[in-house]
């Protein structure tokens, strides 16, 4: 009876894992990245920053991004851009150039992106590591 109980816990364990894995690559769905979202790295609590951003996607994959910045002269600046998003990454596109992130995490109320070819360290937020949440 105790091997049975043991084979079964493995059984519901590994099957766990499983439905995990697979909620996870199905859980990135495109559609809710339209809306408005701010850069919020709250979770960390000794991460500060002096300027920050909030981006506005539209479903035709065109996006406003808005700076807000400590500095004054630097304040206000805002872009119309495009995005496209292909396969749970991003790009961005603005007359700057093209960036690619992989979407770490993208629900109804937090997105997280981490830039293609880089790896998550917290010297990296705010740069090749971005958090949102949404603001409406």
């Amino acid at each position: 009876m105790k091997r049975i109980f043991t084979i079964l816990v493995a059984m519901v364990s590994l099957c766990g894992c499983i439905n995990e894995k697979d909620h996870t690559e199905k859980a990135i769905d495109p559609s809710l990245i339209v809306g408005s979202w701010y850069e919020s790295y709250d979770i960390y609590p000794d991460f500060e920053s002096d300027s920050g951003s909030t981006y506005t996607f539209n479903e035709d994959g065109s996006y406003l991004l808005e700076i807000y910045h400590a500095d004054p002269d630097l304040d206000g600046a805002s872009n119309t851009c495009s995005y496209s998003i292909s396969d749970g990454v991003v790009t961005t596109i603005s007359s700057d150039g093209s960036t690619s992130y992989n979407i770490v995490r993208l629900d109804k109320s937090i997105m997280e992106w981490q830039k293609v070819g880089t790896e998550f360290s917290e010297g990296t937020l705010h740069t090749d590591y971005k958090r949102f949440k949404r603001k409406n």
